[in-house]
Order: C-alpha cells, then sequence, then structure tokens
C-alpha cells in the first residue's frame, strides 16, 4: 500500500456517532449482525480465550466476550472517539483493567500485537480499502477462530455504500465505504489456513466464522 494512500486516509474519522452507538447497545439496540456474530462465536467456546477487536466501535463484542468467560482483550481502532468510548464502558463494567488499547491502523500495527485466540472485525472491513492486507493482520496473530461481518456483495448494498460515502463526502467527512466480494474474502482465509464455520447474518450483512483448519 502507498504511503499517505488517499483511500487510508478516512479510516477512524467515524467517531462522531460513538455517543449514539453506544447508549444503542446499553439499550438493547446493538445490530442484529453484530448479535449474530457474538454468539456464534460463544458458541464455539471462549472460556480463557484472549480476543483482538479489530475496529471495535464502542467495545460490544469484546466486552461481552469478556463477560462471558474470555480472559483478555486487545481493542485496536483507528477511531480515538471510539478508543476512549469503549475504554470508560470498559470501566464501568468492571473490565478495564482486562483491556489492552492500540490506537491506529491495524495493518501498521499487526507486528507489534500479541497472539489471539480469536480475532473479530464487525462491520470493519467495509471501512477498509485493502481486503488482503487487513485480512493478513488479522490472522497475524495465530488465531484459532476469526469471525468478521460486512454488507453482502449484491447491487443494492453496493448502491448504498456508494451513497454514503458521497453523502459523507458532501457533509466534509473523509470516511469512504466498500462493499468487498465474499468469494475473494473466503479464498483468502481459505489460503491462510482457515475453513467457515458459520455463515448466516441478515438481507444486508453477512455473519462468518473461520476456524483454522488442523494440520494434515
Amino acid at each position: 500500500m502507498p504511503c499517505c494512500d488517499v483511500d487510508l486516509a478516512g479510516i477512524g474519522y467515524d467517531g462522531l456517532h460513538a455517543d449514539e452507538d453506544l447508549e444503542d447497545w446499553r439499550s438493547g439496540r446493538l445490530h442484529p449482525a453484530s448479535q449474530e456474530l457474538i454468539a456464534a462465536v460463544r458458541a464455539q467456546g471462549i472460556e480463557g480465550a484472549a480476543l483482538l477487536d479489530i475496529g471495535a466501535g464502542v467495545g460490544a463484542v469484546h466486552l461481552t466476550l469478556l463477560e462471558a468467560g474470555a480472559a483478555t482483550a486487545v481493542d485496536v481502532d483507528a477511531s480515538p472517539e471510539y478508543l476512549a468510548v469503549a475504554r470508560a464502558e470498559a470501566e464501568r463494567r468492571g473490565l478495564g483493567g482486562r483491556v489492552e488499547y492500540r490506537h491506529g491502523d491495524v495493518v501498521e500495527l499487526a507486528a507489534q500485537l500479541p497472539p489471539a485466540d480469536i480475532v473479530t472485525l464487525d462491520s470493519v472491513i467495509c471501512c477498509y480499502p485493502y481486503l488482503a492486507p487487513l485480512l493478513e493482520a488479522a490472522v497475524r496473530p495465530n488465531p484459532h477462530l476469526v469471525g468478521l461481518t460486512y454488507p453482502r456483495d449484491v447491487w443494492w448494498m453496493r448502491a448504498y455504500m456508494r451513497l454514503f460515502t458521497l453523502t459523507h463526502a458532501l457533509r466534509g467527512r473523509p470516511g469512504r465505504y466498500y462493499v468487498h466480494r465474499h468469494d475473494r474474502l473466503n479464498q483468502l482465509m481459505a489460503d491462510a489456513g482457515f475453513r467457515n464455520v458459520h455463515e448466516g447474518g441478515t438481507r444486508e450483512w453477512r455473519v462468518v466464522l473461520y476456524r483454522r483448519a488442523p494440520a494434515p
């Protein structure tokens, strides 16, 4: 990826809605795809697990999993606003000592991240222009499980994301949004040694879970 890439300039600028997202979660309005991701990960077993939550937003995924039995979490986010809200919520729930926070682009930070058992990317790849480097960063901590939610590769979601990007541009916000191809994501994860163990979601959003395949 080129330095100072214009497509990367907008990541981390979505923190304006952090307080609203936190209120939605506290009020039981967490997005159905996020709820399914949490349930699917829990079904695979999380007791004592080390988590890496990429683009964690308000922390709904990793904080819920910590409360359900996971041991520790690393929250990596390019948005300082979301990191601040997630940190405050962790403290409020008595989980602050079990979460480590890293600010920046996970692709640039990947070499510095500790090993993780489970990696989650909830509504993240739609905000990142380069799928392959992002997934490489996600599997670098050697997890046995990787869970993602992202827009379905259908015409109405491509149109919606283009409109969403245009609306943000007209309001002076630099964020860009993408619809990546599911078959390419599947192939990249297979090449990295993972197999699909869960696939679901809503009409608009896909929820997938990959487990590292056993060594031959």
